[in-house]
This record gives structure tokens, sequence and C-alpha cells, in this order.
């Protein structure tokens, strides 16, 4: 055991395990599996060391010193002693444990299963339970608000129509959670900084040769822990929010009525003048409506294999003049969020400029964009991790959707999961990484660069960006919502937790949609009862493509 310029060293049998005591209340423990502890985190805004990305987060991050700590090695156990927080590291048999100052127990290893590298080079950490802890958080998930005796991964999908109570995973990738003891009334945050897709066991599995116990997986890359105390649920949220960003000031209309379906966007003609209607038709039985949410079927071009989504075009047909479509809606007091996507056919019209800039991601074993099914056919992903296609895609964003007159965007189906070969790879700032590696974070990149456009397009405007996915931080810069649910009575009950698990992951901004999204028509009584539920909710949408081709809005229903 070591005393390092701002850490502690444990050199044990297979890696080194660093210790940093970030904050008094804020511990990360880091088992170096690849030997490199590379500092380059799309996610922090707090640090306590140099990072490659402190460049790229330049307006978010913020350096701190580390706390004060004091080291007692001796031959059985070392101990490491700050003002809130100690940490015990026993030596035969290996474990580390960490005591709050009143010397209860927040976190304990398990012995032989802590930190672990599989047969399949998956990271493994194990932590002792009990049969008290509830666990709370993990981003967007479905099913009981407490996960205990739960089996989850963490690998965002595409999930329209998801059961609420059963499918995982849904569109987010966020490894927090927060263990609160019912007898101690103790909670204590569990940040897994890491990027990989994962799973987490909170109980399911029993073994007799160890005492009950959690644990997190992941496909690649350390164990890199902040362990975050409380003792009140309220600090560990207000902690992790301090690692990871707290929620964007959004402009006013984020939180009012939004208007929204995928019916307009796509009849054959003058949806414009449609979505115009429905908005003078909400004025005019006083409902006070302030956004809309413009689905992809504005960006449509006619190809000899039918009608395809090409983002950054607009279908003429449909939308007649987007410039005086936006100036109409600002008119009316409505902000319009137009969705974009990362994903490019290969029939788009833009396809090979795109291609001849270098913005896409790499095939594996080529120089070539690697391919994956898309939206009416394969396509082609962009890479956020490279700066010049950040510069790129801002000057797209700018030129075919901001300027004609909208500070709003709605950044979608960035989960990047289609992409089949996960070793296809990514620039990820000039060092190059995978696919698999880096997806969870391109949402986040693609909202971060949303959020530079419309700064750098309007003078003193709010940016109001909606993003479906996201990664740890995703709530610095956008508003999300837990994607394409069901039209049933399960989906009004089980979205609750879910919005909740959300919230206690360092979202607040964030709802579901209200009435359902796929499915038939809701019924009356529970569209009432959906509405009733929504105005507690920060983000109220009512977006549907109902499969009876009817669309789920106010005054559409008969109790």
């Amino acid at each position: 055991m070591t005393a390092r310029e701002n850490y502690f060293s444990v050199a044990t049998n297979c890696v080194e395990i660093r210790l940093w005591f970030v904050t008094d209340s804020i511990l990360r423990i880091r088992a170096g599996f690849d030997g490199e502890f590379a500092e380059e985190s799309y996610s922090l805004v707090m640090t306590a060391w140099e990072d490659r990305m402190d460049g790229f987060l330049k307006g978010y991050r913020r350096r701190v010193e580390t706390a004060e700590a004091a080291l007692e090695d001796g031959e059985e156990k070392a101990v490491i002693k700050g003002r809130e927080l100690t940490v015990v590291v026993e030596k035969s048999p290996f474990r580390i444990c960490v005591y709050d100052k009143e010397g209860a127990q927040l976190h304990a290893d398990i012995v032989d299963l802590a930190y672990q590298e599989d047969s399949n080079r998956r990271r493994i950490h194990t932590s002792e339970i009990s049969p008290e802890d509830c666990f709370y958080g993990f981003g967007e998930k479905s099913g009981e608000f407490n996960k205990a005796q739960k089996f989850m991964g963490m690998s965002p999908k595409d999930a329209m129509g998801y059961n609420p109570k059963e499918t995982d995973s849904l569109y987010k990738h966020i490894p927090f959670y927060i263990k609160l003891n019912r007898d101690t009334k103790k909670a204590v945050g569990y940040f897994y900084h890491n990027t990989y897709e994962c799973d987490f066991d909170m109980g399911r599995e029993k073994s007799n040769y160890w005492k009950m116990h959690s644990r997190y997986r992941a496909d690649g890359g350390d164990i890199d822990l902040f362990l975050i105390a409380g003792p009140s649920v309220r600090s560990v949220v207000e902690r992790y929010t301090d690692l990871t960003g707290k929620s964007a000031m959004l402009p006013r209309t984020a939180l009012g009525y939004l208007g929204s379906s995928m019916y307009y966007p796509e009849l054959e003609a003058d949806c414009d003048d449609a979505i115009v209607e429905f908005i003078d038709t909400t004025k005019e039985e006083r409902i006070p409506v302030d956004g809309f949410q413009l689905s992809s079927g504005y960006c449509t071009v006619e190809t000899d294999k039918g009608i395809k989504r090409c983002v950054f075009t607009w279908n003429k047909k449909r939308f007649k003049d987007p410039k005086d479509f936006f100036r109409q809606m600002r008119d009316r007091g409505v902000t319009v969020s137009p969705n974009v996507k990362p994903g490019i056919l290969l029939i788009h019209p833009k396809l090979e400029e795109m291609k001849a800039k270098g913005m896409f991601v790499k095939a594996s074993d080529s120089e070539e964009p690697g391919v994956g099914t898309w939206w009416g056919g394969p396509g082609m992903f962009v890479d956020f991790t490279k700066a010049s296609t950040r510069e790129d895609w801002k000057a797209l964003l700018k030129e075919n959707v901001l300027e004609y007159g909208t500070s709003s965007v709605w950044n979608d189906n960035c989960e990047y999961d289609s992409m089949v070969d996960k070793d296809c790879r990514c620039d990820f700032e000039g060092k190059g990484g995978t696919i698999g590696q880096l997806k969870s974070v391109m949402s986040n990149i693609m909202c971060h660069i949303t959020d530079e456009a419309i700064h750098e397009t309007f003078e003193n405007t709010r940016p109001y960006i909606v993003c479906r996915s996201g990664h740890c931080g995703i709530q610095r810069y956008a508003q999300t919502w837990a994607g394409d649910n069901l039209t049933c009575w399960e989906a009004l009950k089980y979205n609750i937790a879910t919005i909740l698990g959300m919230s206690l992951s360092g979202v607040a901004n964030q709802g579901c949609d209200i009435g359902g999204f796929y499915g038939p028509a809701p019924e009356g009584e529970l569209f009432v009862r959906w509405i009733q539920n929504g105005i507690f909710q920060p983000r109220f949408s009512i977006h549907s493509t109902n499969v009876d081709n009817t669309v789920t809005e106010p005054g559409c229903t008969e109790i």
C-alpha cells in the first residue's frame, strides 16, 4: 500500500487498484485491468486529475483538489482515514471495505469475487449486500421500483412497444444505482464509470460459499467505481450530479404540453397545414400547447424503393416552405422540435459527401464505413467522437434545421444498437476505439454538438434539446423520455417506476409518452388517467403512432 500524490495505490497479485478521496463523501476505487489508467471521460464534469477530454468539456468541467486522507499501513490491513469515510484494505484474504464516520459499513467487497476478469474478458465487481437492502436507479428500467433480486442488462435498444414490466434493456446506459438499507436508513451510491455494455445481478444469484452479494459485469474497461456516501438518498443524487452534471436549464416551453404524432408529418401532402390546424384547434378548445415534436416524416425523399427517411432533407410536398412553417408556429407561441437521426441510409443524397469527409464509424476490417441495419434499409452511422465530424455535423444541422427558424432539436434513434459488429472503429479523439466501447456516449456527444450549434445560431437563447437515448450526464444537455411505450394500463402503472428510477439517476427533466405511443388507441378512461398522472411529469408529451391509424390527442376520446 503506497500513498501517491493524490491517490493511494494497492498492489495485488494481478492488478493495481487505486483509490482517490475525490471529496470527503466521494471515494473512487479503480482496478486497472488494462494497466493504463487512462483518464478520458465524456461523463465527468468534476475531476481531481488531468483528463484527455478537458478541452472538449471545457464549458462544463471543473477541477477540484482531492480531500485529505491519512494512510496507516499494517501487516494485516491498511487503513486510510478521511474526514467522512474510512477505507480498510484487508490483505489476506483481500478485500476493500468502506465505513462512514459513525463506523457503519457502507461497502464491502466479496472475498475471491471482488475484482475479476472472466474467460470472455468481462470485468466483474462483486459487493456484499443484505436482505434489508433496496436498490434504486439504474437509469431507465422496466418493472418494479426496487430492483432487489433482479438481473438487468444495460445494452441500449430501440425498444418500440416494449413490455413495461419485463423488457430489458430500454434506451439508456446509466450504470448508477443507490443502495438504501431499511434498518440503518443509510444510502450509498454506486457509479460505475464505464461506457461498455454491462449487467447487474442485485442478489438474484446465490451460492453457499459466499455471503449474499450483488454483481456488476462489464464487457471491457476498468472497474472504476465512484462510491458516493449519503446518508440520505437526496445527498447521494446531489453528489452524483456533482460528478456528472446538473440538469440543463431549459426554456419554459419544455415544461408545457408538447403536441406530437407520427401521423401528421407522414400525410401524403400538406403536413405543415395539418399541424398548424391542429395547433389552432387546441387554441380554440383552450388547451394550452407550448411545443410540437416534429417526427421524422418531414425529412423523407422518394426513391425507386419507396419513401425513405433522410436526415437534413425536407419533403417539399409535405412541407412547402419550412421557414414559413416555423414562423407560423412561432407566431402561435409554439416551439417546434424537428427529429434528427445519426444514421444515414445508403441511398441518402448527401452520403458520398459525408463519406468523403470521413464522418462515419469505420468497419472493423477496412477503411470503409461500417454498415448496419437502419430505418428503411442498410445505413452508416456518424462518429461523433471525431472532432472534424462534430464540426461537419454542426454545419449540416445549422444549414438544414436551425437556420429555418427553430432553437429546438429532437435527437432520436441514437442508441447505435443495430451496429452488430461491435469491433467497428471510432476515432475516439484520435486515439481509436470501438463502437462496443463508445456507442453509449454517442447520444451525449450528439447533444453536446446540438447545444453548441444552437448557441452559435441564436443570441441569448436557451437551447431546448430532446433525446431518447443517453449515458451518464445526459441531463446536462437534454430533456429525455422513456421511448416508445405501449398504450395499455400496465404501461401507465410501470412507467411510474421507470420515471422515478430515472429521477434517482440524476435525470430530472423526463417522462413517458402520455397515453402510450404504440398500440391501439387508448380507451377513454385510460387516456384521462394517464393525463392526470402526466401532469406531474416534467415532460408532458402526447405522442403516438397507433396501429389503428388514429391519433391520440386531447378531445379525441370519449369516456
